[in-house]
């Protein structure tokens, strides 16, 4: 899994740190935000399973 971020303005998402996930499928991992944008996980997928990406959340740094 990735982690991507994409500045406010910009048009395209960048990958800020890459995971495993757990046994369980769940994510957890900490970054610092320093400028405002969007934030998702992204999946490329592999031979049996197809790529996903979550919806974004904006984080506004102040």
């Amino acid at each position: 899994m990735s982690l991507q971020f994409r500045e406010k303005g910009a048009s395209s998402f960048t990958t800020v740190k890459k995971i495993t996930s757990s046994s369980t499928g769940g994510l957890k991992t900490t970054v610092t935000a320093s400028k405002d944008g969007d934030w998702r996980w992204a999946y490329y997928g592999n031979s049996t399973t197809g790529s996903a990406k979550s919806a974004t959340d904006f984080v506004d740094v102040q």
